[in-house]
């Protein structure tokens, strides 16, 4: 890359919070799968919620990654959670492509 690109790009990268890099860097990390049988996509998205709001006080949990797939087409996943970055470094708490303003995520 040409010198300077570094002040080209400043906007696009914003350095990770320590705390994402240390969950990085420490040790191994394991995803647990939970297989919930549901009949169609929207109701799977409504229980995906649910399933992570009640789940989120427990720190390991990371509501923003949460996803939902066909059993036939797990490949293809879609986001429950917006998760987008609020200006106060806050996430998004509202369904993925809601219509509206984000609002930040209140809760732990």
């Amino acid at each position: 890359m040409s010198p300077g690109w570094e002040h080209q790009y400043s906007g696009l990268f914003t350095p990770l919070p320590r705390f994402a890099v240390e969950a990085y860097t420490e040790r191994p990390r394991y995803v647990i799968h939970l297989p919930v049988a549901v009949t169609n996509l929207a109701e799977a998205l409504d229980l995906a919620r649910t399933l992570a709001r009640s789940l989120a006080s427990t720190p390991q949990v990371d509501l923003g990654g949460t996803t939902v797939s066909a059993e036939d087409a797990q490949h293809v996943r879609h986001w429950v959670f917006c998760d987008r970055i609020m200006p106060d470094r806050r996430r998004c708490a509202r369904e993925a492509d809601h219509a509206g303003a984000c609002l930040p995520n209140d809760g732990p």
